[in-house]
């Protein structure tokens, strides 16, 4: 028997609202929402979407992102329209120049432009071990390229360049894992601390390679702290982040953008939703105790399936109840 060879099926913020109100029986079999009432549950929608991160719902949206270090600069700030450089991981294109440039260049010759596209941000490690940022004006072949601004240092052949099209701009929750990835490709750890420990450090502008880092969330941007601060000899460094992003919105009453969560989820949002939404449409309490249920139970199977593996070590104590490694 011939099967679809489709697993592409997706929803949008008004297929989520319209299940869950037939749920509640607001709206029958065929009938699709007004205007008010997409408004409204839209708005409910986000709510419970936020308080489900709250309770630890982020496993879908981990990510790595590349970040490059200034040199003297401690802080360095995610989200809202003025970031720092970064990227995700997957969209940095590393490549390396195929001749030295001068001070004052704006023609560069690489070992591959592919994937490159005018209007990318390009960063240039040059010798006074910093990395110069622009953007890119022209892609002339499979290994020239042209730069808005003028390099401003010496760049010597095979030094490393790297493009991406996007700006990492979304809001961080939480910072997972930090390391450093040389030049050479090893990766150093970077410990990520409390913000008690970052207070600890008695001199917080100390220079060399950064080994440790706090997070400060706040509203609706975040800040990193690193330190060291990074100095002539580690500013080609980048620091990779494992980070956990906010789910992406459901915005505007017309909007019909597809649900920022795995398959898996689409029917506890529905249900869910028909909760949230249950005592504004009078749904009687039996009903909304149903709903409860059902909802309940759809989250946790999709909470459990949705939480990372780890491994577990057991260590052996003595008599003393002291852990022995």
């Amino acid at each position: 028997m011939a099967t679809s060879g489709s697993v592409d099926f997706s929803i949008t913020r008004d297929n989520i609202i319209t299940e869950a109100l037939q749920l509640v029986g607001v709206i029958g079999e065929g009938e699709t929402p007004n205007t008010n009432q997409k408004s409204d549950c839209s708005r409910s929608l986000n709510m419970m979407i936020k308080f489900w991160m709250a309770d630890g719902m982020n496993l879908f949206v981990n990510q790595e992102i590349v970040m490059f270090p200034i040199k003297g600069q401690r802080q360095y700030t995610f989200g809202g329209s003025s970031v720092d450089n970064m990227a995700k991981e997957s969209e940095v294109i590393t490549t390396k120049l195929n001749g030295g440039v001068s001070s004052g260049a704006t023609s560069l010759t690489v070992d591959d432009t592919t994937g490159m596209a005018v209007g990318d941000v390009i960063g240039v490690v040059t010798d006074s071990a910093g990395i110069h940022f622009s953007t890119i004006t022209a892609v002339g072949s499979s290994t020239t390229l042209t730069i808005a601004d003028a390099i401003d240092d010496d760049a010597s052949d095979n030094d490393r360049v790297y493009t991406y099209t996007n700006a990492f701009t979304q809001r961080i929750l939480n910072i997972n894992n930090a390391w450093i990835r040389t030049t050479d490709d090893t990766d150093i750890p970077i410990d990520v601390i409390s913000r008690q420990e970052y207070v600890d450090l008695s001199k917080k502008t100390e220079s060399g390679r950064i080994n440790q880092l706090y997070f400060d969330p706040q509203v609706t941007t975040a800040n990193m702290n690193v330190w060291p601060v990074p100095d002539d000899s580690y500013t080609n460094d980048r620091i990779h982040l494992y980070v956990t992003r906010a789910y992406e919105d459901f915005d505007g009453v017309t909007n019909e953008s597809e649900a920022d969560f795995p398959q898996e989820w689409y029917l506890p949002l529905c249900w869910g939703l028909a909760v949230f939404i249950g005592p504004k449409y009078g749904v009687s309490d039996t009903r909304l105790a149903e709903l409860l249920q059902i909802s309940s139970a759809l989250k946790s199977e999709c909470d459990d399936w949705s939480t990372e593996k780890q491994s577990l070590f057991l260590l052996p104590a003595d008599r003393q109840g002291t852990y022995r490694r």
